[in-house]
């Protein structure tokens, strides 16, 4: 199945990042992000993932996603859940839920409010934006009355 195929591709890499070349040679995380063109912070988190599920404590009736939420979980409950995730055969949604529950309830995490995020974004593009195109979209707002503003029309 292509899901399968995906997730040993990600595995391959990651262990890969996680252990380096075959001839024992490291890297630092920025030099294989720069050699892989992806983001710094994706490299570090697959270290952390070969940490969190070395090969020989991986359930490969789960998906590479479900290992990537539950990473984030103490050793025992880590492997608890994991366990209660291959008998019920969780997926990927059912295994976020009980990442974040984990956060919520016994780290004092709380996840952003979706509207909060959306207004962070809405921030940041207009802090970015010109003053005329500040100008312009004020005046599309307006017109629009809250609503949702017609890209083709206010674009075209």
């Amino acid at each position: 199945m292509l899901s399968d195929a995906r997730d040993a591709a990600n595995w391959a890499l990651v262990d890969w990042i996680g252990t380096g070349r075959p001839d024992g040679t490291r890297f630092t995380s920025a030099e294989i992000a720069t050699a892989l063109d992806v983001p710094r912070t994706r490299v570090c988190n697959h270290v952390r993932l070969v940490d969190a599920f070395p090969p020989n404590r991986r359930d490969h009736r789960l998906s590479f996603d479900v290992h990537t939420h539950l990473a984030c979980l103490p050793d025992k409950t880590r492997f608890e859940t994991l366990a209660t995730a291959a008998a019920e055969g969780w997926g990927e949604r059912k295994a976020r839920a009980a990442a974040v529950a984990f956060r919520q309830e016994r780290a004092g995490f709380v996840d952003e409010d979706r509207d909060d995020a959306q207004a962070i974004h809405i921030m940041r593009a207009w802090n970015r934006a010109t003053p005329a195109a500040r100008e312009y979209f004020s005046g599309l707002q307006e017109v629009s009355g809250l609503g949702i503003v017609d890209e083709e029309t206010a674009c075209g």
